[in-house]
Formats: C-alpha cells, structure tokens, sequence
C-alpha cells in the first residue's frame, strides 16, 4: 500500500538516511495499520458528505512540488471558489499570477506572463482527474477505486487509483477533516508528486454564475476558442 507523503510526515522525510531510524518508522506504520481500519469509514463519510452536500465552497491553498524522490521543487500559493456542476476558479498568486476559469461548459487557462488563453472542453479535462471529485461530474466508484489509509493529525485519508488506463495520474490522495477538503496529493505517473494544502475552507458560500464567466483581456492570444 503507499501513502501520501502528507501520512509519511516530516519525520520520515528527514530520517531516511538513519536505517535504524527508519525501520522503527516504518514498523510503526506497520502496526497502525488495524487502527486505521477501525476508523476507516470516517473518511469515506466525510468524502461522501462532500460530494453529494457541498454545492458551492472557497478556500486558500499551498502547493507544492516534489519530484520522484520526495525533494520540493516549488511551492505556489492561491485560491479556489467552486460552484457545482462545473465551475470554478483556480487562481495562483505566487510565485507567479495564472487562472483557471471552468464557466460549466469550456476551461479557460489564462498565463498572464504568457498573454495567452487556452479553452478546453470541460468533459476532455476532467476524465481521470480530481476534477471528477471537485466537479461531481459523475460517481467517484465509477473513475476510481477507493481504499481508506486512516487518521493523521486529524485528517482523514483516502486513497484513489483511477480505472482508466489512460489518465495522467497513478494515485490520487485526498485529506478530509472536520471542515471538509483538507488536502489532496497527486502522483503522476513519473512518481512525481503534487501536494495541495487547503486553508480558511468555506462551504456553503454564495457565488454567482456569473463569478466563473472568464473575460479575455485585451490583447492576449485565445488559442481554441472556436473549437468549442
């Protein structure tokens, strides 16, 4: 079974070198594994309440990039406002500024950097994606089969192995708390990881339709606008 790096812990992180060390962490792991079965249905309730409860929700975010041997790479910082059934805006503000704007029917990924526009359906983004989740576009068991790992620090993880053979990600972790979406990690299928940290998480807030319509700026290039 693997774990997101989120369940390994700094600790982990920062005594591989030490096999002594190591060993006692991974026999800990090891026997907290029937623990974790024990709580193992929290999870999924706290998944399925929001899937089939939350319509609209914001929050901040971190996230991070680590490659195939655990090492970060980059952190980026930003925000997220969804409204259910597809839309949303995914905004990073650091290091650098770009949006993702889905309005229902087409994604729209804007670079500022780039002064550049790139618009995709919605159904050719999200097969095998964690958009399937945050979208709600169709039953989680029908994309992924779904293992719960079990309580870390209060959140509750789950583990997501997508069916499709042709997806870009090998695993899929999701956190789940109290407050709801905690933290997500992705492994791609590289063995790279993207970790997504989630803060100040809202749920029920009001987001107009209007909110997720993306207007092109002046002067920038669309590239498949015409397509969709």
């Amino acid at each position: 079974m693997h774990l997101p790096i989120f369940m390994l812990g700094r600790q982990l992180q920062s005594v591989y070198r030490r096999p002594a060390v190591l060993m006692t962490v991974i026999v800990t792991l090891i026997l907290l594994l029937p623990v974790r079965a024990v709580q193992a249905d929290i999870g999924m309730e706290q998944l399925d309440s929001f899937i089939k409860d939350v319509e609209t929700f914001q929050a901040d975010f971190e996230q991070t990039q680590y490659d195939a041997d655990s090492v970060p790479l980059q952190t980026s910082t930003g925000t997220i406002k969804l409204k259910r059934p597809g839309r949303f805006i995914w905004s990073y503000i650091t290091p650098e500024t770009q949006e993702i704007v889905a309005d229902g029917e087409r994604i729209w990924l804007y670079d500022k950097d780039l002064e550049q526009v790139t618009v995709n359906a919605i159904d050719e983004r999200i097969a095998g994606t964690p958009l399937v989740l945050l979208m709600r576009s169709a039953p989680l068991e029908d994309a992924f089969d779904i293992v719960e790992l079990g309580a870390v620090e209060a959140i509750n993880w789950l583990e997501l192995t997508p069916k499709s053979d042709t997806s870009d990600f090998e695993q899929i972790f999701i956190g789940m708390n109290e407050a709801g979406l905690a933290a997500m990690e992705l492994r791609d299928n590289f063995g790279q990881a993207t970790q997504i940290r989630f803060s100040d998480f809202q749920a029920g807030v009001k987001l107009d339709n209007a909110l997720f319509e993306f207007q092109v700026p002046d002067g920038v290039d669309v590239i498949g606008l015409n397509d969709y």
